[in-house]
């Protein structure tokens, strides 16, 4: 699993102090790894794409931050946690925008009031078809 840096534009929830993080992608893309070396912390993400219908808008300031073009190569990444057990809870209204051209990246706060199908906690199980 390799490993690139990133450049943090706009802090990361509960992280505002961090300004360069490792990011891995792993199992075809669906999940990846932030690392934070000087917290000594991971946090895990899903790629929201790969687990249901997810759109949203992300803001001039935020495009302009990252530089992000028609053309640049830009993924989009959500927090989960894994409970004990079996659970997983995905946060779909903080997801963390990567521009891989340039290698930045900001977690984007959505509005709830403007995405309501979006929630801090969904249980993933919610999207998983058995």
């Amino acid at each position: 699993m390799k490993s690139q840096k990133f450049m943090v534009k706009s802090p990361i929830l509960g992280f505002e102090d961090v300004n360069e993080v490792k990011f891995a992608e792993v199992d075809d893309g669906a999940l990846a790894f932030l690392s934070m070396d000087r917290k000594e912390v991971e946090l895990l993400l899903v790629n929201p794409y790969k687990v249901r219908e997810y759109s949203f808008e992300v803001s001039a300031s935020i495009q302009t931050l990252l530089e992000i073009k028609a053309s640049s190569n830009v993924k989009v990444f959500c927090v989960f946690v894994r409970e004990k057990g079996d659970g997983i809870r995905v946060n779909f209204l903080a997801p963390i925008v990567l521009n891989c051209d340039n290698n930045t990246l900001a977690q984007v706060v959505l509005n709830k009031k403007d995405y309501p199908f979006f929630g801090v906690a969904e249980s993933i199980k919610d999207y998983i078809k058995e």
